[in-house]
Formats: C-alpha cells, structure tokens, sequence
C-alpha cells in the first residue's frame, strides 16, 4: 500500500480529527482574510478619499477695499492643484421694494428690528453651493438656480413671495442700506422654501431671518456693494489632493498685490481629516489583529499537530518496523495534512467572503461610503501559500524527531 492510499485512508478513518483540524484551519484563513480585506480596502479608501470628499480653502476678502476681484480669482485658478470648482460669494442688507417704490411685506414677528421692510441679500456665482443649501436645509421649490451666466435675477422665500404675491417672472428692487445707497431692479427666477427653523429666531437681526434672505447674482451684489461688475467678499476653492492643502495655500498667499495680512484664510478639511483618522484607526486595529492571529494560529497549529504525532508513535514504529521508508512515513503525513488543509483553504475564500461583506462593509461604510470591500484573490493565495508553509513546517518536524527513533526504541517508549 503506498503512502498515498494510507493517507486518505488514515483520515477517512479518522473523522473527527479531521473535521477538528479542517475547522481550525478554515477558522483562522478566514478571519485572516477578513483583516487583509479590510486592510486593503482602507488603504483604498484612503485613497478614494482624497477624491470624493470635497476638500479647500475659504478666503475672506472682506476686510479689503475690494474684496476679490477677476484679477485675483483667475490667478489663485491657476495655480496647479486648486480645482475649476469654486464659488464666490457677497453679503449686503437691502431694502425690499417692488417696481412703484412701495416696500414689500417682511417678516418681523420675533427677532431684533433693525430696519424696516429689509433682509439680508446673499450673493452667489453657483447659488446651489451656498451653505444655506448645503447645509442650513434650504431648497429650491420652484424655477432654477443662480449660475455665473445670470444677471440681476433673484431667488426668494415661498412666504415672502407669498406675503407679496410675487411668483415667478416678476420684478423687485434692492435698494443698499450698508454702504452705497443703489437700487437695482432685479427679476425672481426661483423661489425657495427653509426645511427647517433657525435656532434662535428670537435673537437674530429680522434681516437674517430665513424668510427675509434673499439670492442675488454675483455682478448685482458687486454693484451693490462696491458699485463694479465682479467683485466677492469671500471665494470658495477646492483643491485635488487634501494632504497638499498647506502649501497650496502658501502659494496662494505669493499672489502680488493682496495685503493677505488683511485677508482671513479658513481650511475646509474636517471631513477629510476626521474620514482619515477613522480610517488610520482602523488601520492600526487590524494590523495588531492580523500578527496577533498569525502568532496565535501558528503556536495552535505546531501544538496540535505535534500532540497528534506524539498519539501516533505506536502507528510509526509498526510501519517502520515493516520495512516502510521514514521518507514514505513523511510523504503520508505531509499528504494528510494537504488532504485537509487545501479544501479549507479553498472554502475560506467563501467564508471570508461573506464575512468581509457583513463586518468589513459596515465597518467600512460607517466611516466612508466611498469604497466597496471585496475579498481580494492575491491576499488569498498570500494567506494561503504561507498557511501550507506553516502546516507543513509543523508537521514535518513533528513526525521527523519520531521517524530518528528506532522502532525497538519506539515500542519501549510506549510501555
């Protein structure tokens, strides 16, 4: 009988022992491939991260004589890293008239009355970046946006044009209350609704009251306010890569003629940052847990199969007392262990697969939804080629310290 035949017979023979060693095998495979996969999937999403989340710098031009004109925006547009994606942005408070001079209806049940039949006017080069939509809830119910191609249009609350049955189409006047006294005729384009209250309606200026706000184009809020065509108080930019940031700033900042001294530069990066820290968190938790189940499978393996080996001495001393070679007593183990080990291997790449897409996919996607974790085949044969490697070492040197004892020496060892 040749040492494969024993070997499939041994552990046909031996059901539990197989079962028992196959399960710790598939056990640990799986949880290693689960680690890999989400370490890989981490790194990526590191990666992805860095694209998907939209990451820049404000600059508040407020302070100067003013603002940002053409000039200054084009020159911070072209410098390599700072993305075509930006907005501008103005902010005036105006009074509300309609095209007779007759002051419209504002809301000033609660708040702080500071002027009459007036709110604040936002001026915006995309009206649907400004935070009011982003993020105060803001949304448009009724006719479009304000794009760079508009001039002297507005968007207005539902209750204010409701208030004064303004719809879409007609025609108001701003007239300046801070600064210059101009007037400028404007037609509504859209109208808006506020998904949520304000916080604290009762302390604000009734010009800040969501029902009082109202969007104008960037060139009617540089005429409002600095009586020219195109100039902002504050300018949205976005950058390509979050971790160059700093230095795009700092090249920024070389721009001649701008006293950036004046100038107050906030970094829009929280997401980014708080996405990376989440994602290096998990990153070192999986790396410990990755060599702690390394360390912990391979002294489980070498402790399991010497113990076997050991109960197997009386098995060894007959075969080698028969006349079988201590090469083909080798080569049978050796075939046992790839008998059970190799379909674990195999099964894992299922087990781990579902696994990764239970924890790996929750864990990942609490923190960014920008990536999708996947069982990847080359962490697989990695995992795998160095599981064989292991089994086979242990096994191999357990059996080869019994096979240098003679079989008279292996009987007396038994009684």
């Amino acid at each position: 009988m040749n040492f494969v035949k024993r070997a499939y017979l041994y552990i046909a023979r031996k059901k539990v022992r197989t079962i028992l060693l196959f399960s710790i095998i598939l056990i640990i495979a799986t949880l290693l491939m689960v680690c890999f996969s989400i370490n890989s999937s981490s790194n990526m999403a590191d990666a992805n991260v860095r694209k998907a989340l939209k990451c820049g710098f404000t600059v508040n031009a407020k302070t100067l004589e003013n603002g940002l004109d053409e000039n200054i925006v084009n020159q911070i547009l072209n410098i390599d890293g700072i993305t075509d994606s930006y907005n501008l942005r103005s902010y005036t408070v105006a009074e509300y008239r309609d095209t007779s001079s007759n002051k419209l209806k504002t809301r000033d049940d609660i708040g702080l009355k500071v002027y009459d039949n007036a709110g604040r006017v936002v001026g915006d080069r995309y009206s649907e970046k400004d935070s009011y939509f982003t993020d105060e809830g803001f949304k448009l119910t009724n006719g479009e946006h304000i794009t760079p191609d508009k001039k002297q249009v507005v968007l207005v609350h539902e209750d204010f044009a409701n208030s004064n049955n303004l719809s879409i189409g007609d025609y108001i006047v701003l007239k300046n209350i801070e600064g210059n006294s101009i007037e400028i005729k404007v037609q509504i384009i859209g109208i808006f609704t506020s998904t949520r209250k304000s916080d604290s309606e009762e302390y604000m200026d009734t010009t800040n009251l969501f029902e009082n706000i109202i969007f104008t184009d960037l060139n009617t809020s540089s005429k409002l306010i600095y009586e020219t065509d195109s100039n902002s108080q504050y300018g949205d930019f976005e950058v390509d890569d979050p971790g160059e940031l700093d230095n795009l700033i700092s090249e920024m900042k070389k721009i001649e003629n701008v006293n950036w001294d004046n100038c107050k530069i906030t970094k829009n990066d929280s997401s980014f940052k708080n996405t990376k820290e989440a994602l290096a968190g998990i990153q070192k938790i999986v790396s410990t847990a990755i060599i702690t189940i390394f360390i912990i499978s391979i002294i489980l393996i070498v402790l399991i199969l010497n113990l076997w080996t050991k109960h197997r001495i009386n098995e060894i001393g007959i075969l080698l007392s028969v006349g079988i070679s201590k090469k083909d007593i080798i080569l049978q183990q050796i075939i046992e262990i790839l008998m059970v080990s190799v379909p674990a291997f195999v099964f894992s790449l299922v087990t781990s697969s579902i696994a990764t897409k239970i924890v790996g996919s929750k864990l990942i996607s609490s923190i960014t939804n920008s990536i999708e974790i996947n069982v990847n085949i080359f962490d697989w044969l990695l995992i795998s080629g160095i599981g064989l490697v292991i089994v086979l070492t242990a096994t191999i040197l357990s059996i080869y310290q019994i096979t240098k004892i003679k079989p008279r020496d292996i009987f007396s060892k038994i009684d």
